[in-house]
């Protein structure tokens, strides 16, 4: 989009919406004797810019307490500064590296540039929202930032009242909402539009219950009252139908109520049924119409119920949504149950009958459960085998673990953003601020370049939308979320450079961005060349990154391109783990050789190359029950494979030597 910074400002005289490119204008300045009404229109800029689907991706700062509440409504495009030092450092960064780009593909033009095929992700603007700006040097610097020329994607949108705006910005007198303006540069009359403080807050709840996954309870009239299924059960079921019940059709109204009693004294599995019994309750029910009010509560009673001990209400959406910060679950439990229990006065326990359960009344709603916290669980380790602990077993979960040679990735920024790939595929580390409905394109994003650095836009496009013609609108807001997500190392210098920073015009992560895979080629590398202590301890380095199988966790439809990378990692896993089991078990480290066969089946569980190392070491330690257990858990993982496969020729040939024959004694 030519023009992500457009948003709306106000009205003109026919009724049309007037936008305004805060781009052009750099420097937003909200005048006016009406001070609350100039924070209105700020707070009415603001939450368009935080919801605003029209440019794909935008960074908004708030300063301090302006628009307090959107950094946490729209975390993805919001984030909160504490003082004008830092948003002026954080400004000059941005444009700074965005006239480095211009420079870099020869545009003149923010214009000119997001035109070019390439260079869309690089243009994200940044908004700096400042409901009071201090009168100093900081602010001098920072409106300087913006009016350099080649323009950058930048804006700052003020409503303070001591800060003379430079001469290049746009100054609109806020007087109130019906007062007409002249735009600057325009001669265009409008009228301003903006956000009370309450309507705001209404704006803020909204944008943040459409971002949360918490549920809230189902409205009262949702709920059905037990009483009032089995009346109309009894109703059916004995013919009381609509001219039987003469007056009030409802049920426990009128001759209705001591109909249904009597349906419910007569009716098998009542309190009394049949006999005379059953003939001298219904008498007694017409002789005494009290007896039926005092079962049947009729609507004088409800009011007067209603007025003695009114029900609570149920937990507000503000509740609820506060809960998921709070230590301490809620208290959910109605007041007015609680209010009887801290009097004392327990309610006796209905009857047992069917007849006074139906008319008990409705308990309350449960309380609802917590909101889930959703998490990413690592794929368990293999299960505990079973049967007698040897002592071999023991001795292998409790091995020490042994001093690790230097690596040089140790030497890198620990903040620095991590692809892990060598299990439950995720990125740690990213400073940034994303929505969780975009964080898996990004991780995926991430992930491939990580394995595949120095691609064009041609390549991600074949990887991460296989099939498709991609519109470049798509794939820059893509690389531009991803970009901001990942932040920018202690320098400035982001994570993800833009394309025209890398010098060769292709997409690429920083240098201080980490990926466990790359640790581990290197590892293994030296581990398998050295056959002394130090290539043993890099082999045991490389296989401690192993958290189950690569890329776990991942969309099936996706990754497509990931395939040949996976199948390269599970086999450069289980040759490590062959390597460092075998060597540990020759040198009669059997604790040892059991964890590194362990390791690599955490990759692949299948590998029955690893299984026979395991069935060397528990033969080695003269461990005869592990070993039989270890051979029956491969069993189960072969009845498991595919409907079922059988043993590798080489597995059973070794069994048959490892396990004592059974011996059959002649008749």
């Amino acid at each position: 989009m030519p023009y992500p910074a457009l948003v709306s400002i106000g009205w003109d005289a026919s009724g049309s919406l007037v936008l305004v490119d805060l781009e052009h204008v750099g420097v937003l300045h909200l005048a006016g004797d009406a001070a609350d009404f100039a924070r209105h229109v700020l707070q009415a800029i603001a939450v368009e810019l935080a919801s605003t689907p029209l440019p794909g991706h935008l960074e908004v700062t708030a300063l301090a307490d302006t628009a307090p509440g959107l950094d946490d409504a729209a975390p993805e495009r919001v984030a909160r500064i504490a003082g004008i030092t830092e948003a002026t450092a954080e400004l000059a960064s941005h444009t700074a590296d965005q006239r480095r780009a211009l420079a870099a593909v020869g545009a003149s033009s923010l214009r000119t540039a997001r035109l070019m095929d390439d260079a869309g992700g690089a243009w994200t603007p940044h908004i700096l929202l400042a409901q009071e700006l201090p009168d100093d040097d900081t602010v001098t610097e920072l409106f300087e930032q913006l009016a350099e020329k080649p323009r950058a994607a930048g804006a700052v949108i003020t409503s303070s009242a001591t800060t003379q705006a430079p001469a290049e910005a746009w100054t609109l007198e806020c007087q109130s909402p019906d007062t007409t303006i002249v735009l600057p540069g325009s001669h265009l009359p409008i009228r301003l539009q903006g956000l009370s403080d309450a309507h705001f807050t209404d704006a803020i709840e909204l944008l943040t219950l459409a971002a949360s996954d918490t549920d809230v309870p189902a409205p009262d009239w949702t709920r059905t009252d037990p009483a009032d299924d089995e009346v109309a059960e009894l109703a059916e079921e004995f013919g009381l139908g609509r001219d039987e019940r003469g007056g009030d059709p409802r049920p426990g109204r009128g001759r209705f109520a001591c109909r249904i009693r009597r349906a419910r004294a007569g009716r098998p599995g009542g309190r009394r049924h049949g006999g005379e019994g059953g003939a001298a309750d219904a008498q007694e029910a017409d002789d005494d119409p009290a007896r039926v009010i005092d079962l049947v509560k009729t609507d004088a009673d409800s009011d007067a119920a209603t007025k003695e001990e009114a029900p609570a209400a149920g937990p507000s959406l503000a509740d609820v949504l506060a809960a998921e910060h709070d230590d301490s679950e809620p208290d959910l439990q109605p007041a007015a149950l609680s209010h009887r229990k801290e009097a004392g006065k327990e309610e006796p326990a209905p009857a047992a009958g069917p007849a006074d359960v139906a008319l008990a009344l409705a308990t309350p709603c449960a309380a609802p459960t917590p909101a889930a916290v959703h998490v990413t669980i690592p794929a368990p380790a293999p299960a505990a085998e079973s049967g007698p602990v040897a002592a071999t077993e023991r001795a292998a979960e409790a091995v020490p673990a042994a001093p690790e040679p230097a690596d040089p990735a140790a030497d890198s920024d620990q903040a620095a953003p991590s692809a892990l790939l060598l299990g439950p595929i995720s990125i740690e580390g990213a400073t940034g601020r994303i929505d969780s409905n975009r964080l898996s394109i990004a991780i995926e994003l991430v992930a491939y370049l990580a394995l595949n650095p120095g691609v064009d836009h041609h390549a991600i496009d074949d990887a991460l939308w296989p099939g498709r013609i991609v519109n470049k609108t798509m794939r820059n807001a893509v690389i531009s979320r991803t970009r901001s997500w990942l932040g920018k190392d202690a320098d400035g210098t982001a994570h993800f450079p833009r394309v025209q920073d890398t010098g060769d015009s292709r997409y690429r992560l920083g240098p201080a961005v980490t990926c466990d895979w790359t640790r581990f080629q290197r590892l293994a590398r030296t581990g398998m060349a050295r056959h002394d202590e130090d290539g043993d301890l890099a082999l045991r380095r490389a296989l401690a990154l192993v958290r189950g199988r690569p890329f776990t966790g991942i969309d099936p439809q996706r990754y497509a391109w990931a395939e040949p990378a996976i199948q390269e990692m599970v086999s450069s896993v289980v040759d490590g783990a062959y390597e460092l089991s075998t060597r540990r078990r020759e040198a009669d480290d059997i604790p040892g050789a059991l964890w590194a066969a362990r390791r690599g089946l955490l990759a692949a569980e299948e590998s029955e190359m690893l299984h026979r190392q395991i069935f060397l070491a528990h033969h080695a330690a003269g461990d005869i029950d592990a070993l039989r257990e270890a051979a029956a858990r491969l069993a189960r993982i072969n009845e498991q494979l595919l409907g079922g496969v059988d043993m590798e020729a080489e597995t059973a040939e070794l069994l048959r030597n490892l396990l004592p024959r059974p011996i059959t004694r002649a008749r």
